[in-house]
């Protein structure tokens, strides 16, 4: 069972306001661990794409053992986002459950 944290609608500027529009779900696992799930389209059933197609230069968390809250989670992977380039963008976000 997995409860998801935080779902962000990303973008690249390049192509407009909401050019290039993709979607990157965050999830808890029953284990502590996170999963990201990221597709295309800023709805539910985009095609998926790897994480890596974002060429982000500093890793996502993988665990929440560092993280007291989940706004704290949400930093983190606000400045690991701005590591990339393609649609790394944070158009808008929403967090969905606490850890």
């Amino acid at each position: 069972m997995r409860k998801t944290l935080i779902v962000y609608r990303l973008h690249d500027s390049t192509y407009g306001p909401c050019g290039n529009s993709k979607t990157l779900w965050v999830s808890l696992r029953e284990d502590n661990t996170i999963s990201y799930s990221y597709f295309g389209g800023w709805q539910t059933s985009g095609m998926g794409f790897a994480i890596e197609n974002m060429q982000l230069r500093k890793s996502l968390p993988i665990g929440i053992r560092n993280f007291k809250k989940v706004e704290d989670l949400h930093q983190e992977i606000v400045s690991v986002l701005a590591t990339g380039c393609g649609s790394n963008e944070i158009s808008s976000f929403e967090i969905l459950n606490d850890l």
